[in-house]
């Protein structure tokens, strides 16, 4: 297994590494196991100083706070797609949580943290781990370098975003998993322990407990809890929540069977609770309009003030694995029966629909929208008409949503990570 020093942008010589690894191993025997390891800086040679081409960062899952999974800067393939590379993930790596960016660096967890170049797939660094879900990038005062925030079974982790240092002659890692925050407790009602994405936002990380139905506002220095909440008061023993969504300092969250609640950022306390006719809502989204809320079978525009609603849609659907995304006064979202979506975000009427089979999380970037449908396919649409642009049927399922960056989409894809371009 193959890591990367902890201050490096570039692939290294083994000697080099050697060195810097010991030099590393040195450190700690005579500081101790310090909190910092892994942020130590080299400066820059000339031929490092040249400043490289910029790819638009894609640091969460659903691309930001809210989760509109809608970057105002990324571009993607328009008219076609082939592979620009494909690297072989490590044994452990089993990836099926979409992947970020974050200057200049691919981010993928699946059994562990795997980072990439993204220009060219090379191998930054990597290491197993409980680490499952799509990772959030998060920054404090305490490190110079950035956390990663992911989930999984047992709970929520925060990793160096440089990977840590390698120690000599073993196969250990130290300092690439800073800390262990809240931990799972349970099964939940419905038995389901599958991890949900973390969201960061100002100076917290907001994440679902997993096997519980809490959530929770963590210190991203040291994995502390700020508050944790409880979604379903009346019935503490539930199903996790889904994904939150953070605007204008209140972080929106759903839950089973029919629980939406809005809490304030900073402090946790409740501002509205709203409890929706139908069951199984899905992740929401937090907008300049309102707070989309999809469920299986409909979709409200909720007020962010008080929750009351705005509009609400019939798509007489069956949806229960999908997300929405909302880009350019427009929410997209499949009722996972045969159509995918294009909703007006003001009014909820149809601007267009398009054959679409199965569940999808929606990504968007200059006026495309990737879908890929329930782990198999790829399918690209015009955002504006819904016109189909092409579809990209990968050799390995499943296929995870993708993250955008410029020109190019990035995908884990089970043992590989996938990067496509235009193919033109």
């Amino acid at each position: 297994m193959t890591k990367q020093p902890i201050a490096e942008r570039k692939p290294m010589c083994p000697s080099r590494r050697r060195v810097l690894s010991s030099a590393g191993a040195a450190a700690v025997a005579a500081v101790g196991a310090s909190t910092a390891l892994g942020d130590t800086r080299t400066p820059p040679t000339d031929t490092e100083s040249t400043t490289p081409e910029v790819v638009p960062d894609w640091p969460m899952s659903r691309y930001d706070p809210a989760g509109t999974a809608s970057s105002p800067t990324a571009t993607g393939p328009k008219d076609d797609v082939r592979t620009a590379w494909t690297t072989a993930a490590p044994d452990w790596f089993a990836g099926t949580s979409a992947p970020i960016l974050f200057e200049q660096t691919l981010y993928a967890a699946g059994g562990g943290m795997l980072a990439l170049d993204v220009e060219t797939g090379a191998r930054r660094f990597d290491f197993p781990g409980a680490y499952r879900s799509t990772p959030a990038v998060a920054r404090t005062d305490v490190y110079r370098t950035p956390t990663l925030a992911t989930t999984a079974t047992a709970g929520l982790f925060g990793v160096n975003a440089k990977g840590g240092i390698d120690l000599p002659f073993t196969n250990r890692n130290l300092g690439g998993e800073r800390w262990h925050g809240p931990r799972a407790t349970g099964s939940g009602y419905l038995g389901s322990l599958a991890p949900v994405p973390a969201v960061t936002a100002g100076s917290r990380v907001f994440t679902p407990v997993a096997g519980t139905n809490d959530v929770v506002a963590v210190d991203p220095a040291n994995g502390d809890v700020a508050w944790e909440r409880v979604v379903n008061e009346d019935d503490t023993v539930s199903s996790q929540p889904r994904r939150p969504a953070v605007r204008d300092g209140t972080v929106y969250v759903t839950s089973w069977p029919s629980r939406t609640r809005a809490y304030d950022a900073t402090t946790g306390e409740r501002r509205w609770r709203r409890d929706l006719d139908d069951q199984l809502l899905l992740p929401p989204v937090a907008t300049t309009e309102g707070v989309v809320v999809p469920s299986r079978q409909y979709v409200w525009l909720l007020d962010p003030d008080d929750g009351t609603t705005l509009w609400r849609r019939d798509l007489d659907g069956n949806a229960t694995e999908s997300a929405p995304a909302v880009a350019d006064g427009r929410v997209f979202l499949t009722d996972e029966q045969g159509s995918l979506y294009a909703l007006d975000l003001a009014t909820g009427e149809t601007d267009w629909t398009a054959s679409f089979d199965g569940a999808t999380a929606p990504v968007v970037a200059d006026g495309v929208v990737y879908a890929v449908r329930s782990g198999v396919e790829l399918l690209a649409f015009d955002a504006a008409t819904g016109d189909r642009q092409f579809r990209f049927s990968p050799s390995q399922v499943p296929l995870s949503p993708p993250a955008v960056g410029d020109g190019t989409l990035y995908l884990s894809n089970r043992q590989r990570v996938v990067a496509l371009e235009d193919g033109r």
